[in-house]
């Protein structure tokens, strides 16, 4: 009776709850043995790329057991300095690769392989294949320790499910959903309203105009005329933590009729740069605000989104209101809707600037002027544009400054950009690089020196000037005096003009491995891992930037 009885509980509970019983896929287990929660989900708009995974908490610790999801085998091992720090991917038997990363550490097979190609290589970045029969591993092993490393802030697990070959990202959502709770519908902030340049207009101007979205409705009224796009600010957000995440489902109407969708539910290593297609990009890069676009540039092929024949634009060219409509859901079906009005009102288009060139997104385009040439193959720009090169006073009096149109345009691979230089300027030419700068702030772009011009591949058309960099990396130590008891030799490392290319350290003349951090500077040789025996030692650690200027520190120490 027992057993029937407890049979007939089960049977009851499924009965009950059939929705949760169907939410679990079973085709991975959860990579922890504790409540899943998020700090990040899928296809969050991140700079230049989408977010690849979900970012999962691990109650705020390092050395949580991560569990092997299902069978299969490591497949590869890497470390790096920023992204993913230390990372394991794995092969596995249903088709699937799963990428662990910002790990603490390695299970102690795979740390001895990674530790002897750093000193066979004398680096500390590595990105080792293995074979299949390496390191088979089964469902529910532990497969390594969560930790903060490479560019990470704050302990978590950015867990990642692909194609077999590595180079397409689904979801992971699609599997882990029954495991997370929540509730809560994405909202939005505001919407914006974009006029097409020369052919549409909204009170009275082209230029992009905010719809603030108060008490969850969008009230106000824009008169318009032509040819209008619509954006919107917008965040998720899910039960038991304050994170806030990127919104999953988009969905636009104008007058009861579908214009405008997306779904973010997967992408490739081909379509990530899209995302500077999908959002506002002038608007990131000035503001530091995310829009998305809910209509498609001329050329933006992401699979995520999906228009109607105008592409998502609404044409107003009648004199009454046409009701626009957004809905916003995430990936549990919780949704919220959006509603305004644009009126039709009969306007003149304004008279937008006509100067410089047009360059047209499906064709080459090379501009030239005085000192500068920029080459853009066919299909780089995402739509065709007016570009107007203007020459402004210059800093560092090597090359001219040169702003490349009223804003920043992004670029889908990149362009050649060649810029002439006063060759007396610089003697050695090694030291220059080029200046990418917009209104706020600048970037360094590491380019080519041949007959007095240097040349670069850019991302984007922004401000470019010529500078050069001949000071050092500034290295410090850091808590000299406690290096013997701590069992740690610390250094900070600051770099003003580029950025820090290599470092490598000795001990008494032979190779030994330093870590170094991008996002805090800091360089670490952790003397007990690296079982250095006690006693007097010789310190060389010598660190270079993009240009090849370098610090050294020497220095006995007792340990």
């Amino acid at each position: 009776m027992r057993r029937i009885y407890i049979l007939s509980f089960l049977i009851m509970i499924l009965f009950l709850h059939p929705s949760r019983a169907q939410e679990i896929d079973t085709t991975f287990r959860v990579p922890f043995d504790f409540e899943l929660l998020l700090s990040g989900n899928f296809g969050e708009l991140r700079s230049n790329h989408f977010h690849a995974g979900l970012d999962f908490k691990t109650q705020g610790a390092v050395g949580r057991k991560i569990m092997c999801v299902a069978d299969g085998y490591i497949s590869r091992a890497s470390v790096s300095t920023g992204g993913y720090g230390l990372a394991i991917y794995v092969q596995h038997d249903n088709g699937y690769m799963t990428v662990y990363g910002h790990l603490d550490r390695f299970p102690e097979a795979i740390a001895k392989r990674v530790r002897d190609y750093q000193y066979e290589n004398e680096t500390y970045s590595a990105d080792i294949s293995f074979k299949p029969g390496e390191y088979p591993v089964k469902r529910g092993d532990v497969l390594a320790y969560a930790g903060n490393s490479g560019y990470s802030f704050g302990p978590h697990l950015h867990f990642e499910v692909r194609n077999s070959a590595g180079d397409e990202w689904y979801d992971p959502m699609r599997f882990y959903k029954g495991y997370l709770k929540d509730s809560r519908a994405p909202k939005a902030n505001a919407f914006m309203i974009y006029p097409m340049r020369g052919s549409g207009v909204a009170d009275g101007k082209y230029l992009s105009k905010a719809i603030q979205v108060k008490d969850e409705a969008a009230a106000d009224t824009v008169d318009a005329w032509g040819w209008i796009g619509l954006g919107v600010r917008a965040l998720d957000y899910m039960d038991g933590t304050n994170n806030k995440y990127g919104v999953y489902g988009v969905e636009l109407r104008v007058d009861g009729k579908l214009c405008f969708s997306s779904k973010m539910d997967r992408f490739s290593s081909e379509e990530n740069r899209l995302i500077n297609s999908w959002t506002d990009y002038q608007a990131y890069v000035d503001e530091g605000k995310w829009c998305q676009r809910m209509y498609l540039q001329d050329n933006n092929p992401l699979r995520a989104l999906e228009a109607n024949e105008n592409n998502g634009l609404i044409y107003v060219g009648e004199e009454r209101l046409y009701k626009v409509e957004c809905r916003l859901s995430d990936y549990h079906g919780n949704s919220s809707d959006y509603s305004f009005y644009l009126r039709g009102r009969k306007q003149d288009f304004p008279v937008v600037n006509s100067e410089g060139v047009r360059l047209h997104w499906y064709v080459g385009n090379s501009v030239e002027f005085e000192g500068l040439r920029l080459d853009i193959p066919g299909g780089e720009l995402f739509e065709s544009i007016m570009m107007d090169v203007d020459m402004i006073e210059n800093k560092y009096g090597i090359s001219g400054r040169y702003l490349l149109g009223e804003s920043p345009v992004p670029l889908w691979h990149g362009a050649v950009l060649s810029l002439e230089i006063n060759e007396d300027a610089v003697a050695d030419k090694s030291k220059l690089y080029i200046e990418s700068f917009t209104k706020k702030g600048c970037s360094p772009i590491i380019c080519d020196y041949k007959d007095g011009h240097v040349f670069a591949e850019v991302k984007a058309l922004t401000g470019f000037e010529v500078a050069v960099d001949t000071v050092a990396p500034e290295l410090k130590t850091l808590n000299e005096k406690s290096w013997s008891k701590k069992g740690k030799v610390l250094f900070s490392v600051k770099e003003k003009e580029t950025f820090v290319k290599s470092f490598r350290g000795t001990l008494n003349g032979k190779f030994v491995l330093f870590s170094y951090n991008v996002k805090n500077g800091r360089i670490e040789l952790d003397l007990k891992k690296e079982n250095i025996r006690r006693g007097e030692h010789l310190l060389r650690l010598e660190v270079a930037d993009a240009c090849g200027n370098r610090s050294v520190y020497e220095k006995k120490f007792k340990y």
